[in-house]
């Protein structure tokens, strides 16, 4: 870890494998026409990712949460993060041009699929800064929420803008859980830097966009800016998690950790965005599926109005995704939060009212038979209802969920496909917005 002093850097300070710094790299990669490889690491990574798969899954299982582990920060070294350099790290991802609107808040692959289309940036409201807890049992939450009591305070004190909320989740980060304590931290301000990048990249009276995500979970209150969250969306509700024993009982609601927004911030931003002389649009919904279905639908009709055939859906699955290939190949994206029950029935709610020529179907394997886990032959048959051809693209089913190559694999697989004939041409916000507003798991407050 590069840190000078007691200072960590920001990218020593924040997971790269998680869903705000990856959808935040392959957004701003893809405001350059450029693709999303290896999940955005190291091509040095690619053969030990693919030697993986000689290993047998326990020996495999225990490669990938030391490897995990590994992207941990110290807990000493807590107090060396600044959050508002992380925010400047977040900010130097895009260059400086002038941009049609700015997106602004919850994470959400779907919503970054449209920015991508439409030449917009986007700026998180949460990130993950991973713990170092190695060769710790994931069951005992009662020994995850004592370490975080114990050591928010180093990453709180020089952070006063910030909140933690510590997530802690058996079932479907089992294996990373094993290493490492996630620390989610909401900005309940607007960075400096932030603020900054505002000022430069918006156009005269462009809006500011704040995807909210209106997500709820219960949870512990341990400080005025602590909390702690038993679980995570998923595969299983709240009270399921709940009715496991001796856990720290919740006594409130709060955002959920990952994809939940937290309001102090939509006042910070309103404040400014009232200064400055920019309009604020709300994009609002209720779980981080919510947005895909009208995602693929707006996406759909701008390809159509290329003149594209738009008879590819292209599925991603939590971070493997890559919004530019989408675009240029002219598939339809539906982003799917996790590859759980829930979300390959939204997927086949939108295939009941959509047909497409091509289903191709990319999934994350996190390396659990997790509660709530949609198998691969669930996922194939969501496949297989293509018109004419449908597969799960560079997945290896039979090593699902434990099929780690493909996180390099998948890369290869969207270099495949062919490009899209039609020319290059981003689509219009004001469209962007409009197919939002139609969609009834959808609320778009501010539109003039």
């Amino acid at each position: 870890m590069r840190r000078r002093g007691s200072t960590v850097s920001p990218k020593d300070a924040v997971a790269a494998f998680d869903s705000a710094s990856a959808f935040l790299a392959a957004l701003a990669r893809a405001l350059e026409h450029r693709d999303f490889p290896y999940l955005g690491q190291s091509r040095l990574k690619v053969p030990l990712v693919y030697a993986s798969k000689a290993l047998p899954p326990p020996l495999r299982r225990r490669a990938y949460a030391m490897a995990s582990g590994r992207e941990g920060v110290p807990p000493e070294l807590l107090g060396g993060i600044d959050m508002e350099q992380v925010a400047a790290w977040v900010t130097a991802k895009y260059a400086d041009r002038a941009a049609p609107a700015v997106l602004l808040g919850s994470s959400n692959g779907a919503l970054t699929h449209l920015a991508a289309a439409c030449g917009i940036p986007w700026l998180p409201q949460t990130m993950l800064v991973p713990v170092r807890r190695p060769g710790v049992d994931p069951a005992d939450y009662q020994s995850a929420a004592e370490f975080g009591i114990r050591h928010a305070h180093r990453l709180l004190d020089p952070n006063p803008g910030v909140q933690l909320h510590h997530m802690h989740d058996a079932n479907q980060d089992a294996l990373s859980a094993s290493q490492m304590a996630y620390f989610r931290v909401k900005w309940q301000r607007l960075p400096a830097a932030y603020r900054r990048f505002l000022e430069r990249c918006l156009r005269s009276e462009a809006p500011v966009l704040v995807a909210r995500d209106t997500s709820t979970w219960p949870v512990t209150r341990y400080g005025d800016r602590h909390v702690f969250q038993v679980g995570a969306r998923g595969g299983m509700t709240a009270d399921q998690y709940l009715e496991e024993p001796d856990l720290p009982r919740p006594n409130e609601t709060a955002p959920e950790a990952e994809w939940g927004f937290a309001d102090p911030l939509l006042d910070a931003v309103s404040a400014w965005a009232e200064a400055a002389r920019h309009p604020l649009v709300e994009i609002t919904y209720d779980h981080p599926q919510h947005p895909a279905s009208a995602v693929a639908d707006t996406m759909r009709t701008w390809l159509r109005e290329r003149g594209g055939p738009a008879q590819r859906l292209l599925v991603s699955s939590f971070i493997v995704h890559d919004p530019w290939r989408t675009i240029a190949t002219g598939s339809v994206p539906f982003w799917t939060y996790f590859p759980v029950a829930e979300a390959a029935d939204d997927l086949a709610a939108h295939l009941d009212t959509s047909t497409y020529d091509h289903i191709d179907i990319m999934l994350f394997s996190h390396g659990v038979s997790s509660r709530g886990l949609a198998d691969a032959r669930a996922w194939r048959r969501l496949a297989d209802r293509a018109r004419h051809h449908g597969r799960l693209l560079g997945t290896d089913p039979s090593s699902f969920p434990v099929d780690f190559p493909v996180f390099v694999r998948y890369t290869r697989a969207l270099r495949s496909l062919l490009d899209a004939s039609t020319p290059w041409q981003p689509m219009a916000l004001e469209d962007a917005l409009t197919g939002l507003e139609s969609a009834s798991r959808l609320r778009v407050h501010g539109l003039a």
